[in-house]
């Protein structure tokens, strides 16, 4: 039993740091408040992409919201005390579950409107293209990514939220 988790453990490895160094997909698509987005960005800033590819992932995504808004969307700090400066990157959350433009009015609904920016809902994507080409095979999980200024993945967490997941997320922007 013991060989079989670490053989498993050291796969999610390998799957994980395959993925740095390679470009992200280009991603073509709206953000729900009607603005062209694509991915990677090329703005000269460092991108944060949340993806989800199955509805599955949805329990696991809810937890990362917060510190993911926290963290890289929010432009203010709570407080006066803070005195850090807000990591200025592109974050984008990409539901990239079949089905999404059936229920995207649905899902509007149930989203706070400040969020709306940072959601794209995707134009003709192939789904299973970009899943092979990041190499993600549990598609029940949510994948987040880092990429520098050229698109290039330099970080990629997925699945339950934890501190240690989002401090490296963190560490990996400049």
């Amino acid at each position: 039993m013991k060989k079989i988790v670490i053989l498993i453990c050291t796969i999610l490895t390998i799957s994980v740091s395959a993925q740095k160094g390679k470009i992200f997909p280009e991603v073509k698509g709206v953000t729900l408040n009607e603005k062209a987005c694509a991915l990677p960005a090329k703005n000269g800033k460092y991108s944060v992409v949340a993806i989800a590819f199955h509805r599955g992932a949805e329990d696991d995504l809810k937890k990362w919201l917060n510190p993911l808004y926290d963290n890289f969307m929010s432009k203010e700090k709570p407080g006066n005390f803070d005195m850090s400066e807000p990591v200025d990157v592109n974050f984008v959350f990409v539901p990239m579950i079949s089905g999404f433009k059936m229920i995207k009015e649905d899902f509007q609904k149930g989203t706070d409107k400040a969020f709306w920016p940072f959601i794209m809902d995707t134009e003709k994507t192939d789904i299973k293209g970009v899943q092979k080409q990041l190499g993600i095979e549990d598609n029940k999980i949510p994948y987040f990514f880092v990429l520098d200024k050229t698109g290039k993945i330099v970080e990629m967490q997925s699945g339950k939220f934890s501190e240690s997941k989002m401090e490296k997320l963190q560490d990996a922007i400049e």
